[in-house]
């Protein structure tokens, strides 16, 4: 085995940092610098008619003499330019590879170093890369588990210079290009009912002539393998988009296979227009019209009923001495059952439509007003969590590795995936679909996103398997929704409160530590602005810029309510 990196590589490696740090700040006062990670630095053009405040990345073309491992980097490397179908890349390819070779297959974010590149044996024309993927991207735009990869090449002298003949499909980017030439889109699924909106977040090109295609391409294919138990498609299985997007100012009209009407009827058009509507919308599309090649059949979302996205009140519902109340007046949120609450000890409250489950320490109980208390278990060491039917979800301590499913008096348990482990926190995201559920071992929190599988009467009837988010520093002991894409997780890492967001199947971010120690968090429905920590000391904590700032103006609070 011999190495591709070499003494002379490592200079050129560091000029190359060298002239990058240069090409940053010129981007910084100019904005339209191509920035590849590999190769020389080049100047990059705009082209107005095709991208809007897009950068243009150009790629550098095979050299005369160039050896097999720059081939390899370059062709690997040139993947910073899309254009044309990847007209660079494709030129370090033999012409049955450069036909056959499909880019759009994944696409591989490495971390830290430059692939390695080594030969196999005494052979000239066998090549590997190896490199560690900080995350995959799958052909739907899904965000997957990296690791280490092993890319395999085959090469061939024509005319004199090296050209690949046998290449692995898809692209290699750097995380800092991959930010740049891609960007997150929420697809929208529905709940089987078709009352409720479940967000997947996806990656795509910024590419902004064939956005809309692929986002609805990519709805038509389907959601990620974790969530499909929990979620309708109303898509049909071999429906494809037929012929272009026809735009008329905010509506988009798409013709679909006659597939779709064959496989699930004229009533499956109206669900799945809002589904695209809703994915859609980011890009200014009010609503979209389904027509279906060779039919008469077609539907608009304008024409469905209404959709619930997960908003809910921003105002936070504190329990103040004996009352429930929201901050920031206005009319009361929900009925003030706070007598009770004082009354029970309760340190904790979910509340959805049809009432709310309370949590002592120790014991669960459901909550409503003009009603007594009515205990659910009083082995609850983790609070529980509740959806708007009034399906309540909790843990026993001393129980099987399972969850209890709970709904005036009716049980039923759910099986917990083996290697998910024992939960310190969990909770319902408020479409009802996903359950976000926090681990902890050796000082650091696993964070999961389960699928929550319903019959048709929308009982819990089982898990899906987990989808596995970044780790946290520390011991977590609280996780919510702050968005219908993004959990929050509050830890103690070195006797501080640690709040981290994630966005499943996007980045994560640590948020500021707060100056006194948390023992909550609540969230709403628009990110970190509706985010809230109460301290130990029960100050409502909120994130202002950088700062975690008290409010004004109340005295110490017990909790503070979650709002589904």
């Amino acid at each position: 085995m011999r190495a591709a990196t070499s003494g002379s590589g490592r200079m050129r490696r560091s000029a190359m940092r060298r002239a990058l740090a240069a090409a940053l700040a010129v981007l910084a006062l100019a904005g339209c610098v191509a920035i590849p990670d590999g190769g020389p630095v080049v100047e990059g053009q705009v082209d107005a008619d095709e991208q809007t405040n897009d950068f243009v990345f150009l790629a550098q073309e095979p050299q005369p003499g160039a050896t097999q491992e720059e081939i390899i980097l370059g062709f690997l490397g040139a993947a910073i330019s899309p254009a044309d179908d990847y007209a660079i890349a494709r030129e370090y390819l033999a012409v049955g590879a450069a036909v056959s070779w499909d880019p759009d297959a994944r696409v591989i974010v490495r971390s830290g170093a430059q692939p390695q590149i080594s030969f196999t044996g005494e052979s000239e024309t066998a090549a590997s890369a190896a490199l560690t993927a900080q995350s995959e991207l799958s052909a739907g735009g899904a965000l997957l588990e990296g690791g280490d990869r092993i890319l395999e090449f085959e090469l061939l002298q024509v005319g004199g210079e090296w050209r690949i003949v046998r290449a692995p499909d898809g692209i290699v980017l750097s995380a800092s290009t991959f930010d740049t030439l891609f960007q997150p889109h929420a697809l929208h699924w529905l709940t089987p009912d078709a009352t409720r909106a479940v967000p997947e977040v996806r990656w795509f090109e910024r590419t902004a002539t064939t956005i809309d295609e692929r986002i609805i391409d990519a709805l038509l294919a389907g959601p990620s393998t974790w969530l499909s138990p929990a979620v309708s498609t109303f898509g049909a299985v071999e429906a494809r988009r037929v012929g272009p997007l026809r735009v008329d100012g905010t509506t988009t009209s798409v013709t679909l296979s006659l597939d779709q009407v064959a496989q699930l009827g004229d009533g499956s058009l109206e669900p799945l227009a809002v589904q695209l509507a809703l994915s859609l919308r980011e890009l200014g599309v009010r609503e979209v019209r389904v027509q279906i090649d060779g039919s008469e059949a077609s539907a608009s979302s304008a024409d469905f009923g209404p959709i619930d996205v997960g908003d809910v009140d921003p105002r936070p519902l504190v329990l103040e001495g004996a009352t429930l109340r929201s901050v920031g007046g206005g009319a009361p949120a929900v009925a003030d059952v706070g007598e009770t609450l004082s009354a029970i000890g309760a340190t904790s409250f979910t509340v959805g439509q049809q009432g709310g489950v309370a949590h002592t320490g120790t014991t669960a109980a459901w909550v409503v007003s003009d009603a007594e208390p009515v205990v659910i278990s009083a082995d609850a060491a983790v609070v529980p969590t509740v959806d708007d039917s009034g399906w309540v979800l909790l843990h026993e301590t001393t129980g099987p590795q399972q969850l209890l499913a709970w709904r005036d008096g009716q049980r039923s348990a759910l099986s917990l995936p083996a290697d998910a482990g024992r939960p310190v926190a969990m909770e319902l995201s408020r479409d009802g679909a996903r359950l976000a559920y926090v681990t902890n071992e050796g000082g650091r929190s696993s964070v999961w996103v389960l699928a929550v599988v319903r019959d048709a009467d929308g009982r819990p009837v089982t898990l899906g398997e987990p989808y596995l988010l970044p780790t946290i520093e520390g011991s977590g002991t609280d996780v919510t929704w702050v968005s219908p894409t993004q959990v929050a997780v509050l830890a103690t890492d070195d006797d501080q409160s640690q709040i981290a967001v994630l966005t499943i199947g996007g980045v994560s971010e640590q948020l500021p530590i707060p100056g006194a120690e948390a023992r909550a968090i609540v969230g709403g429905s628009d990110g970190t602005a509706t985010l809230r920590a109460l301290s130990a000391d029960g100050a409502l904590l909120s994130l202002r810029g950088r700062v975690w700032s008290p409010a004004a103006g109340l005295q110490a609070l017990d909790l503070i309510a979650t709002q589904q």
